[in-house]
């Protein structure tokens, strides 16, 4: 497990936060594959409780949240869920009009990646400070893994997540955010100019700090 674990001097320099009761709307499986991953060790601890809810295998940003927002309408999910910490995960390849999305979902926490989710997975092998095609990550995804990249692969997720550097995803994650802010680019204003950009590293290092932190 000492892979989903911070290092000791990582971890007195993180404020661990409760993470509490959370639901996350996935847009496809490798989102929910990624973050089941850590929700299976975390529900050993009796008072944090997470809910990986995958919408469709082919959605999109507009699709996740039309279906989040569905979730939620209902009276018996409205009931169980509603004090719940909600987030929503997407990426930024679909719709073209992916500014109107982030401005749609201000009810949630946005943990969403330009171009790909995969731009925050290759991070757990090398920085990635400039734009990549689709076709080039998942290239060098499958040079680091030494075998072909599937998306949507469970066995591939939990690879990376096991082969690859959490803290350095974090690390590189953080930095293009300082960037963008002295930038004065946000992603509700910018996030088609924020490219390579991720925030699911936010929720990442929560995880994290809680697992080494027991």
């Amino acid at each position: 497990m000492g892979r989903t674990q911070l290092s000791p001097q990582r971890l007195s320099e993180t404020k661990k936060t409760n993470i509490g009761h959370i639901i996350i709307f996935c847009e496809g499986k490798t989102e929910k594959f990624y973050f089941d991953y850590f929700a299976e060790i975390i529900k050993k601890n009796k008072y944090t409780e997470v809910e990986v809810v995958l919408e469709t295998a082919n959605g999109n940003a507009q699709t996740v949240l039309k279906y989040a927002n569905s979730f939620m309408a209902d009276e018996e999910h409205n009931r169980k869920f509603n004090t719940y910490g909600k987030y929503l995960v997407f990426d930024c390849d679909d719709p073209p009009d992916i500014q109107s999305v982030v401005l749609a979902a201000k009810d949630y926490e946005l943990l969403i990646s330009n171009y790909l989710f995969e731009t925050w997975l290759l991070m757990h092998f090398e920085e990635v400070n400039t734009k990549h095609t689709k076709r080039q990550t998942y290239r060098r995804l499958s040079e680091h893994l030494n075998s072909e990249y599937s998306k949507g692969h469970r066995g591939k997720t939990r690879e990376i997540i096991q082969n690859g550097e959490i803290e350095k995803a974090i690390d590189t994650a953080k930095i293009l955010e300082q960037q963008y802010a002295a930038e004065g680019k946000i992603v509700y204003t910018s996030i088609k100019d924020m490219n390579p950009y991720t925030s699911v590293h936010k929720l990442v290092e929560q995880f994290m700090a809680e697992i080494s932190g027991n």
